[in-house]
C-alpha cells in the first residue's frame, strides 16, 4: 500500500470535499495512457492531494514507481459520496482499500469537531492486521471520541490484539448485533463490487430503506 502526496500546480486552487474522488492519467505513455479514479485520502486542510493505492495492476505499479517532483494529470474532484451534517447517525462499511473515502471523512470531521454532534460507526473489513489501512490513525480519533466507534474485521488471519475481536466476513448479523437497531441510520458502503452488492442486499432485506443507503464500488 503507498499513500501519494500531490501539490496543486501554482496556477491550481485545491479544493474538494471528504469522500471525493480525482480521475488520474500519465502524462507520458505509461500505463497505456489510461485513467484511473482513486479515492482521495487526505482531507481539505492539507496543503497537497493524498492517494491512497492499492498496488493491483499496471497502472497501480507505475503509480507505486514514481520518483518525487514528477507530475501527474488529475482531475478535479468529482462525487458525492460524503453524509450530510444533518445525518447524526452514520455508519460506514468499508471493504480492504475501501478505507479511503471514509478516512478523509472521518478525519475531516474530527478536526471540525462535528464527531461531538454526530455519530458515526465503522465497520472495516480486511483479510489480514497487517492489510489494515491507517489503523493506528483511526485508533487515534476513535480513543478519545464516543461518538466515533471502529469495529475492525479480519476475515483470513487471527490475532491478539484487543483492537480486533471479529474474524469473519462483514454481513447483516453482525452489524445487528453492534448497533441493535439498523432504523433510522444512514449506511455508506464502500469497498470490492461484491462486498458492496452483497451488503446492499441484505441491509435492504432487513428494512433499510433506498434512500438511507450510498454505495461506491471498486472493480
Amino acid at each position: 500500500m503507498l499513500t501519494l502526496k500531490f501539490s496543486p500546480v501554482k496556477s491550481a486552487t485545491l479544493s474538494f470535499e471528504p469522500g471525493q474522488f480525482a480521475l488520474v492519467s500519465f502524462l507520458d505513455n505509461r500505463a497505456a495512457g489510461k485513467i484511473r479514479a482513486y479515492s482521495i485520502s487526505s482531507v481539505p486542510q492539507d496543503k497537497f492531494l493524498a492517494l491512497t493505492i492499492k498496488k493491483l495492476g499496471a497502472f497501480s505499479s507505475a503509480l507505486h514507481n514514481l520518483k518525487i517532483g514528477e507530475r501527474m494529470n488529475i482531475s478535479f474532484p468529482a462525487g458525492n459520496f460524503y453524509p450530510q451534517e444533518s445525518m447524526k447517525n452514520i455508519v460506514f462499511l468499508a471493504g480492504g482499500i475501501g478505507i479511503t473515502p471514509f478516512y478523509s471523512i472521518i478525519k475531516d470531521w474530527a478536526n471540525r469537531g462535528l464527531l461531538s454532534r454526530n455519530k458515526i460507526t465503522l465497520f472495516y473489513s480486511s483479510k489480514t492486521k497487517k492489510e489494515i489501512i491507517f489503523f493506528k490513525e483511526l485508533n487515534k480519533i476513535a480513543d478519545p471520541s464516543p461518538n466515533f466507534k471502529v469495529i475492525y474485521l479480519l476475515t483470513r488471519e487471527k490475532t491478539k490484539d484487543k483492537r480486533i475481536k471479529k474474524f469473519s466476513r462483514l454481513n447483516v448479523k453482525t452489524i445487528k448485533k453492534q448497533l441493535k437497531i439498523l432504523k433510522g441510520k444512514y449506511f455508506f458502503i464502500c469497498g470490492p463490487i461484491e462486498f458492496v452488492n452483497d451488503l446492499w442486499k441484505e441491509l435492504k432485506k432487513n428494512g433499510v430503506k433506498e434512500n438511507f443507503i450510498k454505495t461506491e464500488a471498486f472493480y
